[in-house]
């Protein structure tokens, strides 16, 4: 007898812990409402050059990434800066010609080559009228669809990504340009 209310009590403990976990309410630490619900691939307005791209939001990828081609590292005032052009490989015409500072390298590990070091920049970019931070490393990304890749550490901004659409955010040119030029 003792044996089973000893399993009785076990059983109800297993049920009563999980309850308890399911139904507190995890702590956030986001405060603003900037939360929005983007497809798998959108467009987004790169600051301040004001070149807009598609971009495939991937949540399995920690870290973003952007096309850049012509990569040239080089120093500014004893600092580590790197000159680069990029654009949307649909049309070459437009791609300009960007200088910023290194923020960190990245070492990324392939499976037929030695691992290769990317710089990594901080840039701000539009989309559907909210301006966001974001560290990108700079590849060539010319044997990929998408010439950004939006990584979990933009996206745990505010942006949720729903997988079932495509292209839902419009980008408005004049509208991006007054919220980056707000923010100088």
């Amino acid at each position: 007898m003792q044996m089973k209310s000893i399993w009785a009590l076990l059983l109800i403990s297993f049920l009563i812990v999980p309850l308890g976990t399911v139904v507190a309410k995890p702590a956030t630490a986001k405060t603003d409402n900037k939360q929005i619900t983007a497809g798998w691939l959108e467009s987004i307005m790169l600051a301040p050059w004001h070149i807009k791209l598609r971009a495939k939001l991937d949540t399995g990828a920690k870290t973003s990434s952007l096309h850049a081609v012509d990569i040239q590292r080089f120093k500014r005032d004893g600092q580590a800066w790197v000159r680069f052009r990029t654009g949307d490989k649909k049309s070459d015409a437009v791609f300009k010609p960007v200088e910023l500072p290194i923020k960190r390298e990245v070492k990324i590990k392939s499976h037929h080559k030695d691992a290769t070091a990317r710089p990594v920049v901080e840039l701000n970019f539009c989309l559907d009228g909210h301006v966001y931070l974001g560290e990108f490393s700079l590849a060539d990304r010319r044997r990929f669809n998408y010439p950004v890749l939006l990584g979990r550490r933009v996206l745990k901004q505010g942006i949720m990504v729903d997988a079932s659409t495509t292209f839902t955010l419009p980008i408005d040119p004049q509208q991006c340009e007054r919220l980056l030029e707000n923010m100088r």
